[in-house]
């Protein structure tokens, strides 16, 4: 039934090159993006400096919105190499490398009985598939929680898969629970990682195991009371890990701190996701294109058929007879409609599904049959290269035409303008290229594919970093603040501080932050010599300031105290 037969070049090692250009030129051309790295950095860099590792802080006060995990192992490379934005930066994409490898174990785990080749593929590919997909390699490099809580998702469903093959065979009681004890350990990184969310990714695909379970292994078992016996059991794992950190971090922190880490991370947030702040079908909408390029490939969408193989019970309904497939159905859709049912939503919500729809495509890949693989174009990975090529295009027409569309756009931001556009133009003629190379199967479809997209992304990453500097590299005003701060200055941020500066300039002590510019004039009037700082628009720049930095589409100023004084 599979497509490539020829073991080829080793995937993996194809994968993890592509993770390490994706992940270090990144790091090397993208700035520390306010408000949210910056952000985590902070307060990485306060655990450093105050000691304080059980409860976080920001700008001098309990940061109690995510757990410690990340601030955490930021810090242990810090204390081995030393204080480092490189090391920073490179510990979620870690966790996005780690995925990627848990995925092709995924694959093992789901489909261990088929033929070699056939799980050759599918493992060696829906890695690959994963990490070209175009919002999962952006945002896996990105220092977020996202691919934390992916990894740990994919450590529990790994449980749930080997703790049922063990239950149904009736292997011994140990190979069992020492997969339940694997699911609360993932639980328990989850809820290290980004709270009780990962509840969400893994209790479906573990409560519904009579859906997808018998299908997997070929038989059922004789009573489910063990197998539902242990999902609490589970869960009390996964709670008992998260509660070595948060019971004596309650202790430190207070009844304030206490109360926002066992309530605001569980029930507050769950109140405020269901205040319709966005409508059911939100993530449908923007699916299609988180999942570029593989969603403009038309061999993909053959192979999940249409109406009439529906009827005819090919493709993507006959599919649904295997048990990993139903698995992988399971964890993505249920997800989705529970996402999409609270109306509280970030697309990134999704990517620790993303690993399902990888091994789902993958699948589908390695049962095309040989004869339709033989029969069919050498260029069917032709539209996907060519849809990389016009979103390199669009980029390109786009900066070409700033000056036409700043008629139609007011305040047009100065950054767009610092871009070098220059860079889409090898990103378009490889991907124009990569169109019209001729390859012998589907594996080396996929691959051609991969690295289009890849190298699209970079391209992209060396056209926007002028630009991306200009609006949001805040190194050098955090350095003049610092600079300030240790002169013994007295300084004042207006409005809501999110710790921009602090780790980007090894800030030592809090700013003082004032809650909107008639206080700053307030707090002028009685500190002279001090300095205020605010993020405005051009035509809110009051008095003369004595340094001001385009700022995401506004400016940072910076004012004396005493040039307000007069100020109204």
């Amino acid at each position: 039934m599979n497509s490539n037969t020829r073991s080829g070049p080793n995937d993996m090692w194809l994968t993890v090159l592509l993770w390490m250009v994706l992940a270090v030129g990144a790091i090397i051309m993208r700035p520390l993006l306010p408000i949210d790295e910056t952000r985590y950095l902070t307060v990485a860099w306060e655990m450093h400096t105050s000691g304080s590792y059980m409860v976080p802080h920001l700008n001098g006060e309990l940061y109690s919105h995510k757990p410690p995990l990340l601030f955490w192992l930021i810090n242990i490379g810090w204390a081995i190499f030393g204080v480092s934005t490189e090391w920073a930066r490179l510990v979620a994409p870690l966790f996005g490398l780690g995925s990627l490898w848990l995925t092709a174990k995924m694959a093992n785990a789901l489909w261990p009985d088929v033929s070699k080749d056939v799980l050759s593929m599918r493992r060696g590919l829906a890695p690959l598939i994963l990490l070209s997909g175009v919002y999962w390699s952006v945002f896996s490099t990105m220092t977020m929680f996202d691919m934390m809580l992916a990894f740990s998702t994919l450590v529990s469903l790994l449980g749930v898969v080997g703790g049922w093959r063990a239950y149904v065979n009736n292997n011994s009681s140990w190979d069992f629970w020492k997969n339940v004890a694997l699911i609360g350990i993932g639980l328990g990184l989850g809820g290290l990682s980004k709270g009780p969310a990962i509840l969400l990714h893994v209790l479906p695909v573990y409560l519904l195991a009579p859906f997808w379970g018998p299908l997997l292994t070929g038989e059922k078992p004789k009573s489910w009371v063990k197998w539902y016996t242990s999902v609490p059991i589970a869960i009390l794992i996964g709670v008992g890990i998260a509660l070595c950190w948060a019971i004596p971090a309650a202790i430190i922190g207070g009844p304030e701190y206490r109360d926002a880490i066992f309530v605001g991370q569980t029930a507050g947030r769950m109140v405020k996701s269901f205040a319709h702040q966005r409508p059911p079908w939100w993530f449908l909408q923007y699916l299609p294109l988180l999942l570029l390029p593989w969603f403009a490939w038309p061999r993909l969408w053959r192979a999940v058929g249409f109406k009439k193989s529906w009827r005819e019970k090919t493709g993507f309904r006959a599919s649904l007879t295997d048990g990993g497939v139903r698995f992988l159905v399971i964890w993505f859709g249920v997800t989705l409609v529970a996402f999409s049912a609270i109306s509280g939503k970030q697309l990134h919500y999704l990517l620790p599904e993303f690993p399902a729809i990888a091994l789902f495509v993958s699948f589908l890949l390695s049962n095309i049959k040989k004869s339709e693989n033989k029969t069919t174009s050498k260029r069917k990975h032709m539209v996907p290269a060519l849809v990389l090529a016009a979103l390199a295009g669009i980029i390109l027409l786009a900066w070409a035409a700033l000056p036409i569309i700043e008629t139609y756009v007011p305040r047009m931001p100065s950054w767009a303008y610092e871009a070098a556009p220059i860079w889409m133009v090898p990103a378009l003629l490889l991907a124009v290229g990569a169109a019209f190379v001729s390859v012998p199967d589907i594996r080396s479809e996929v691959r051609i594919i991969a690295i289009t997209a890849a190298s699209v992304i970079v391209f992209t990453h060396m056209a926007a970093a002028p630009a991306l500097r200009h609006a949001y590299d805040l190194s050098f005003p955090a350095q003049i603040i610092s600079d300030w701060q240790n002169d013994g200055k007295k300084m004042a941020y207006v409005g809501k501080y999110h710790g921009e500066f602090h780790f980007l300039g090894r800030l030592e002590k809090p700013l003082l932050v004032l809650p909107h510019m008639a206080a700053a004039i307030k707090w002028a009037d009685e500190n002279p010599d001090g300095i205020i700082i605010d993020v405005v628009r051009q035509s809110e720049i009051k008095a003369d300031p004595i340094a001001f930095f385009p700022y995401r589409g506004k400016y940072l100023v910076v004012w004396e105290a005493r040039s307000l004084k007069n100020v109204k």
